[in-house]
This record gives structure tokens, C-alpha cells and sequence, in this order.
């Protein structure tokens, strides 16, 4: 005696393996409503924990023109900037970061030889740079960058994002 197959058995097998067509535009609407979902986390994730650089404004005011003594000067280390006030009565500033590698570099009153009013020396590779910022001696090539300071309000402002390329334009007279 032989015996049949069961008809709803068969359906049930050929049904795991041969989708209907409901079944299949049913699949493809639960995945994109899936993604959809995951898409909308991943948005209020980005909301929640925003990708924020934070950058120091490249405008500041340093100190107040009557606090600077003439012959002095006085460094901003989270703008890397020294602004000197010389004895003939102005102003200027030039950046603390070498041009040959961005190290810090250090102020030396002492000076060297030819340059007795005090030079920049460069703690990383000993580039070293007069008190303008000029190249004496390297491996950078170029010198420190100049910056024009401004007063407002009584107060000494130093803008980074603009440099000057002369001695001349970087000096501030009051």
C-alpha cells in the first residue's frame, strides 16, 4: 500500500521556498520601514551628541594699554601670541608658533651676540628668530607670523586671522 502525500504538508514545504507575492512586498515593506526607523535613531543620536569643534576665537583682547609697561611684554598661551610694548611707544605682536614645525616657540630676553634685545628660540629642532620674528638662523625658512593689534575700549586686541608681512604694518602707535 502506498500512501499519498499530504496535501497541506506539501503547501507548507513549497510556501518556505516559493514566496507568494504579497509575501514578498511584505518583506520589502517591514525592511525599508526597518532602515527607515534605524535612520531616525541614528539622526537623534547626532542630535543628542553633536560632532562640535571648539575653536578659540582668532580675535581677542589681550590686556589694557596702561598695564603694559614700555620695554615689556606679555605672552597669551591659548592663542600662542606675545605682544611687545617697546620704549619708543608702540605696539606689536607676533605669533609664538614656528613656521618650521608649529612648536611653541620660547621667548629668551637675553638675546645672542648681534641680537642683544632678545630673540624667539624653538625648544623642537633650534630655529631661532629675532624679536620681530625674522629667521636668523633655522630650519624654518620663514618668519614667525605678524599681527596687527588694535585697541578698543581701552584695551590691547589682537586679531590672528589676519596677518601682516611687514614690520611696519604690525606696528600699532598710541
Amino acid at each position: 500500500m502506498k500512501l499519498k502525500p499530504n496535501n497541506a504538508a506539501d503547501k507548507k514545504k513549497n510556501s518556505k521556498k516559493n514566496k507568494t507575492r504579497r509575501q514578498f512586498m511584505g518583506s520589502i515593506g517591514h525592511t525599508a520601514s526597518g532602515m527607515a526607523v534605524a535612520g531616525g535613531l541614528v539622526m537623534v543620536y547626532k542630535y543628542l551628541y553633536p560632532n562640535v569643534l571648539l575653536e578659540i576665537p582668532s580675535r581677542f583682547k589681550i590686556a589694557s594699554v596702561a598695564s603694559l609697561q614700555p620695554g615689556s611684554h606679555i605672552f597669551n598661551p591659548e592663542h600662542r601670541v606675545f605682544v611687545f610694548h617697546e620704549t619708543r611707544g608702540y605696539f606689536y605682536a607676533v605669533s609664538a608658533v614656528c613656521t618650521h614645525l608649529g612648536c611653541t616657540v620660547a621667548w629668551d630676553s637675553q638675546g645672542i651676540t648681534d641680537h642683544k634685545e632678545g630673540i624667539f628660540l624653538c625648544p623642537c629642532h633650534g630655529s631661532e628668530f629675532t624679536k620681530e620674528g625674522d629667521v636668523i638662523r633655522g630650519p624654518a625658512r620663514r618668519h614667525l607670523d605678524r599681527y596687527h593689534p588694535s585697541v578698543e575700549d581701552g584695551q590691547l586686541v589682537v586679531d590672528t586671522s589676519e596677518t601682516v608681512k611687514t614690520i611696519e604694518e604690525m606696528i600699532l602707535k598710541v
